[in-house]
């Protein structure tokens, strides 16, 4: 069952703290591995900015959403993210779950 992870984070000091030329490699390695999955099972589909101005925004600044094919494709994915550091220089709130229809949603809150 395909799953969709949603990453909100904001910049650490200590990300702020490197150089351009530490920033460049770093984002090197995040894009070397992620040459290791298999696009047709965790494929991005947006990526930028919050905007602060929405009601009810988040505090983080920035958003990722990858769709993967399975929970274990996303999992993967999460494992892969915190190995390279990335936590170490960007505050992290990950959401993840299943993809449902509406109704599916809409019964599960009817449900609480």
């Amino acid at each position: 069952m395909s799953h969709l992870l949603i990453e909100l984070y904001t910049a650490t000091p200590a990300w702020k703290a490197l150089s351009a030329g530490q920033r460049n490699a770093f984002f090197t390695r995040i894009g070397a591995g992620m040459q290791q999955f298999d696009p047709a099972r965790i494929a991005s589909l947006a990526m930028g900015r919050v905007a602060d101005e929405a009601p009810h925004a988040s505090s983080e600044k920035y958003y990722a959403v990858w769709r993967c094919a399975s929970r274990a494709d996303a999992d993967a994915l999460m494992a892969a993210i915190s190995a390279t550091g990335w936590h170490d220089y960007f505050a992290t709130t990950n959401a993840v779950g299943a993809v449902d229809a509406m109704a599916q949603h809409l019964a599960d809150l009817a449900a609480l």
